[in-house]
């Protein structure tokens, strides 16, 4: 997902990074969670399926507990966090989705749920209600403007229907000639796990099913997943990926700075046109290098700025709440992809656009 505004201004200078806790879902740090995934209890295998990707390659993993779970069950094995499908078709493993069931001890024990606050809370995450707060200067945290925006119906309804082709304006080289450049940097990844992040209305993830390239024989199930927050986003993904009888894969709605994923489980990711738009992108990277395996690739699009960086203010470009959307230079990005973890680092500019192309390093024996 992404947004292609008429002037693009910022600043440029390498953000301090923030701390790893992911305010909206009150997680601990993804290092925090990669030493809990360790632990031999939540390492135990749950019964396969050959139902989805998460039977056949084992990838799934809470993201209350860390440990296994299977998307053909309504809750974690271990601690009991639900596992929610949703009636249009995908699986939210959202923290705030994943809440541990509680036990009702009393007639009142539900009384919160009907209180002020929470329908407070209710309201604020009608995706219309926290995208106009957001641009009111108002927003809740952990859902700026560039997240919230892409949850509206519109915006969603629009993105595949003239709103992403405008990139091109920008330098982006278009989902066709993008799907060849990746297909090409994941060469190494055919017949294995693959993940479209932020997938938007699913653009290049119906490309990569319909490569058949991800699926371990002929005629098994690919291994191929869709993952968004935006609940309407999805939605387009479901419809498309319908009316032009696309192969089956697994759509999943998740939090980039939370994924419910085991540690090393992925081979390549691919998250198109949408690093602007994370509210916290260090996080986000730290989630992306941890899921993927040694040696797992992962190529992005994002928008470069269109000024020089002397111009601008640099505090503009620190903060979700600074400003609707964060663009980078060349050298951030080599810096954020080179602080996540990631090696052989290639950033490719193009006007306003940059190709980003990058590896975890293999593990050493």
């Amino acid at each position: 997902m992404a947004f292609a505004p008429s002037a693009v201004s910022s600043s440029l200078a390498i953000p301090a990074l923030r701390p790893t806790v992911n305010h909206r879902s009150r997680f601990v740090s993804s290092s925090s969670l990669a030493a809990a995934r360790r632990s031999p209890i939540l390492m135990m295998a749950t019964e396969t399926s050959t139902e989805s990707v998460a039977e056949s390659t084992g990838v799934y993993a809470c993201t209350q507990c860390s440990s296994p779970i299977s998307l053909e069950e309504s809750e974690c094995r271990n601690c009991g966090a639900a596992i929610k499908r949703e009636e249009v078709g995908y699986v939210d493993l959202t923290p705030e989705s994943m809440k541990k069931r509680k036990v009702s001890t009393s007639s009142s024990s539900s009384s919160d749920e009907s209180s002020p606050v929470q329908t407070l809370r209710q309201l604020a995450n009608n995706p219309l209600v926290s995208a106009f707060l957001a641009g009111a200067g108002a927003q809740m945290d952990g859902q700026p403007l560039r997240q919230e925006l892409f949850r509206t119906p519109v915006v969603s309804w629009l993105y595949e229907r003239g709103w992403r082709a405008g990139f091109a304006s920008a330098g982006f080289p278009g989902i066709e000639k993008e799907y060849e450049l990746v297909m090409d940097f994941f060469q190494e990844a055919r017949n294995k796990t693959v993940v479209d992040l932020s997938c938007g209305s699913g653009l290049m993830v119906r490309r990569l099913a319909k490569s058949r390239a991800y699926s371990k024989a002929m005629g098994e199930r690919l291994q191929v997943i869709a993952v968004d927050y935006s609940e309407n986003m999805l939605g387009e993904v479901i419809q498309r990926k319908k009316e032009e009888n696309c192969p089956d894969f697994d759509i999943i709605r998740a939090d980039v700075a939370s994924l419910p994923f085991v540690d090393g489980s992925l081979d390549a990711i691919h998250s198109g046109a949408a690093l602007h738009c994370w509210p916290y992108v260090q996080d986000g990277l730290k989630e992306v290098h941890r899921v993927l395996k040694p040696g797992g690739r992962f190529f992005a699009s994002t928008f470069l700025w269109g000024v020089p960086d002397e111009v601008i203010s640099l505090q503009a470009n620190l903060g979700p709440r600074q400003r609707q959307y964060r663009f980078f230079s060349v050298e951030e990005l080599e810096w954020l992809m080179r602080g996540a973890g990631f090696k052989d680092v290639n950033v490719e500019r193009r006007d306003r656009c940059a190709l980003i192309r990058c590896r975890k390093e293999e593990a050493t024996v």
